[in-house]
C-alpha cells in the first residue's frame, strides 16, 4: 500500500505513533494491543506508524513498520489478534509449531490468546490490526450456536480472504475505516458501534476456519414457536437494529436454525427481513412525517441506514422512487 498521499493511509487523523525508535514504537503498540517483543531484522532505518480506532470493545488500526521486523507474542489469555494483510507479507509460527503466512488482501493471522506466537513481517507489510477481547468472540459464538464456549476458539492460523466470507469481512473492516475516516455517522453514534461490532464478529466466525465450524453449521430441534418469536422481537426492536445474536436469544434457536426457518418460510434471511421492515417504516414516516422540517436524511439515521446512498437505492429498489421523492409528494398534497 502507497504512503505517498496523506489520504491512502487508513485512519490517518487518529494517529497513535510515528518514530524511527524500537523501543518508543514497541511501547505504543504494546499499550495500544498488548506487550511483545520487537525486533528490527535488518538494518534501514524503521518507520513505524500506528493509527488506531475504538469501535465498541475492538480495537482496530492500521500498522506498519517500513522495516524488516520480528515480533514475538507471548500468551495474554485476554485478547484474539486478527492481522489483516493489506500489503507486503508475513509469516507466522505458533508454539506448537503451526506455520503460515499472509499477503496484501489474500489472507489473514488469527493469534490466539493462550498460544505464544512469532511474526516476521517484510519491510513492505501493512496491516489491519484487529484487538478482539476473549469475552466478545467466545460470547458471540456462544450466542449464534446456542451452546456454552468453555475455552478458547482454536481458530486455523490463516483466514482465507478471498473466499465470499473473507471477503465480507473486508467489507465490514472497509465500511468502519471509512466511517472513521469521513466522520461519519459511526464515529458520533455509539449506540451505532455495536450493529457493525456484532457485524465483524459474526463474519470472522464464518470467515475463519477451524473446529467452531462444526458449531456453526449444527442444527437443534426447532421449538414450534420460534419463528413467531424472532418475527415479534423484530417487530418491536426494528429501531435498535437487533443482531443476529439478539434474534438467536429471542427465538431460542442456535443461528444456522434460525436462518433454516426464515429461508424455508419466509424466503429471506433474518437479516433481509430485518431491513425491509426498517424500510417500510421509514417509508411511513416519510408520508406521514411528524413535522415539516422532517428530512430525507434524518429519517434513514432513524431507521439505521447511515449510508443515504445505499438508503435511496434500496428504497427505490423497493417502492420505484427515491425517498426525496415520497418526502416531496406528500409535502405537495
Amino acid at each position: 500500500m502507497s504512503r505517498s498521499t496523506v489520504s491512502e493511509e487508513p485512519l490517518r487523523q487518529h494517529g497513535r505513533l510515528r518514530t524511527g525508535d524500537v523501543a518508543l514504537a514497541q511501547q505504543v503498540v504494546a499499550d495500544v494491543y498488548e506487550p511483545h517483543t520487537l525486533e528490527p531484522v535488518d538494518r534501514s532505518a524503521l518507520d513505524a506508524r500506528l493509527n488506531a480506532v475504538q469501535n465498541g470493545g475492538l480495537t482496530l488500526g492500521y500498522l506498519t513498520y517500513g522495516s524488516e521486523v520480528r515480533i514475538t507474542l507471548p500468551p495474554s489469555d485476554r485478547w484474539y489478534h486478527i492481522n489483516i494483510a493489506l500489503a507486503g507479507h508475513s509469516r507466522i509460527t505458533r508454539e506448537d509449531g503451526e506455520r503460515g503466512m499472509t499477503a496484501g488482501r489474500e489472507g489473514a493471522a488469527i493469534l490466539l490468546p493462550h498460544r505464544a506466537q512469532t511474526i516476521d513481517w517484510a519491510t513492505d507489510t501493512a496491516q489491519f490490526a484487529l484487538k478482539i477481547p476473549r469475552a466478545d468472540i467466545e460470547g458471540h459464538l456462544a450466542a449464534l450456536a446456542r451452546t456454552p464456549i468453555t475455552g478458547p476458539i482454536e481458530f486455523d492460523l490463516v483466514m482465507n480472504l478471498r473466499s465470499s466470507a473473507g471477503r465480507g469481512l473486508l467489507r465490514c473492516i472497509e465500511f468502519v475505516r471509512a466511517e472513521w475516516d469521513e466522520d461519519g455517522i459511526l464515529a458520533q453514534n455509539p449506540g451505532s458501534r455495536r450493529q457493525l461490532e456484532s457485524m465483524i464478529l459474526t463474519n470472522l466466525l464464518i470467515a475463519a476456519s477451524g473446529p467452531h465450524q462444526q458449531l456453526l453449521r449444527q442444527t437443534d430441534n426447532a421449538r414450534p414457536d420460534a419463528l413467531r418469536r424472532a418475527l415479534d422481537y423484530i417487530h418491536e426492536h426494528a429501531q435498535a437494529i437487533p443482531t443476529l445474536a439478539d434474534l438467536t436469544e429471542a427465538a431460542g434457536v442456535s443461528a444456522r436454525t434460525l436462518q433454516l426457518q426464515f429461508l424455508h418460510n419466509l424466503d429471506c434471511t433474518p437479516s433481509h427481513y430485518l431491513r425491509d421492515v426498517r424500510l417500510r417504516a421509514a417509508r411511513e414516516e416519510l408520508l406521514h412525517p411528524s413535522s415539516d422540517s422532517v428530512t430525507v436524511a434524518d429519517v434513514a439515521a432513524a431507521w439505521g441506514f447511515y449510508n443515504h446512498g445505499r438508503f435511496s437505492s434500496l428504497y427505490r429498489s423497493m417502492y420505484g422512487e427515491s425517498p426525496s421523492e415520497t418526502l416531496r409528494g406528500t409535502r405537495d398534497a
